[in-house]
């Protein structure tokens, strides 16, 4: 069975993206070009999919399709909540994930958000995936807002010895084998009854409801691993300037360009994919997201190892 990378769009009348206005849909499909076509060039022996209800106009159609991209019609018929609900849209991404395992096979699956670009093969994050569900950790202390809501949300929804402490997992990658998988969405299913049930509907989207599932998956010893080692979060702007070098030494896979980058850094690479009919060297795409090249502080070490040497 192949291994299978797919992200997933969903459209409905008055539905909300985030707290940010929705950019409109031709932002949003070029992302989907870059995100899937950049996973494909990386992984051709993968097969590579959009899971949407509302298929992509053209030309954006045709340069998925030419690239091997295939594209899968699911309704968002699971996982609705309210039209005005924050972040209600991103609910659709456990809905195409529940699709896809009832409809399609594979070995192993990724699920990435299509603000992302990949930079290399996810060859070791199939090798992980066979023994855990794999999930990017967003490096949030409890203490923080959103992480804080998400852990409110599962105390509401389970009082017993509150406050509980929930590890803020993020939704732009969500990995594991199919049996794995579905385990996983089984607790995903639970947990989101549990809290409509409960008449809560989180702010937070589908990250409230990956975190919940991850928290009771590693009380049934479901091994959850965090996914940092293939994506990172790239907050990219003029509050944000990165000084980690993941992109380059010992690199991520994947880019997550989330925010501003969407109509900015993920637009300039489709305009390349699109110009060129190929995406352009790693470091170019570091120079595009304004991430310094990964240069150690010369004169900077040398002092540090003088001081050092000459202190008794």
């Amino acid at each position: 069975m192949e291994n299978l990378i797919f992200g997933a769009f969903a459209t409905l009348e008055g539905y909300r993206e985030g707290d940010a206005a929705n950019l409109g849909r031709a932002v949003y499909d070029r992302c989907t070009v870059v995100a899937l076509c950049s996973a494909k060039a990386q992984n051709p022996a993968c097969t590579v999919a959009l899971v949407t209800n509302a298929p992509p106009p053209q030309p954006y159609l045709r340069q998925l399709t030419e690239a091997g991209v295939e594209v899968w019609d699911c309704p968002f018929e699971s996982y609705r909540v309210p039209a005005d609900t924050n972040w209600a849209l991103a609910y659709y991404k456990l809905c195409a994930m529940e699709w896809v395992l009832a409809h399609r096979d594979f070995a192993h699956a990724a699920m990435v958000d299509l603000d992302t670009y990949t930079q290399y093969p996810l060859e070791d994050l199939w090798r992980e995936a066979e023994e855990a569900v794999l999930l990017y950790q967003v490096p949030h202390a409890a203490s923080q807002g959103m992480a804080q809501a998400i852990s409110h949300c599962y105390d509401a929804v389970c009082p017993e010895e509150p406050p509980h402490v929930l590890t803020h997992f993020g939704g732009e990658l969500v990995a594991g084998s199919k049996p794995r998988l579905q385990a996983f969405m089984e607790q995903c299913r639970r947990y989101f009854a549990d809290l409509q049930a409960a008449g809560i509907t989180p702010k937070e989207g589908d990250e409230a409801v990956w975190c919940g599932a991850a928290y009771r998956s590693q009380l049934a010893g479901q091994p959850v691993r965090a996914a940092n080692a293939y994506i990172f979060r790239y907050w990219l702007g003029g509050r944000f300037y990165f000084v980690s070098t993941n992109y380059q030494l010992d690199p991520v896979c994947v880019l997550h360009l989330p925010g501003a980058a969407k109509d900015r850094q993920l637009k300039l690479l489709y305009r390349s994919y699109t110009k060129n009919g190929r995406f352009p060297p790693a470091p170019q795409v570091h120079r595009l997201c304004c991430l310094p090249a990964a240069h150690p502080p010369l004169l900077r070490t040398l002092w540090v190892r003088l001081q050092a040497r000459c202190s008794p």
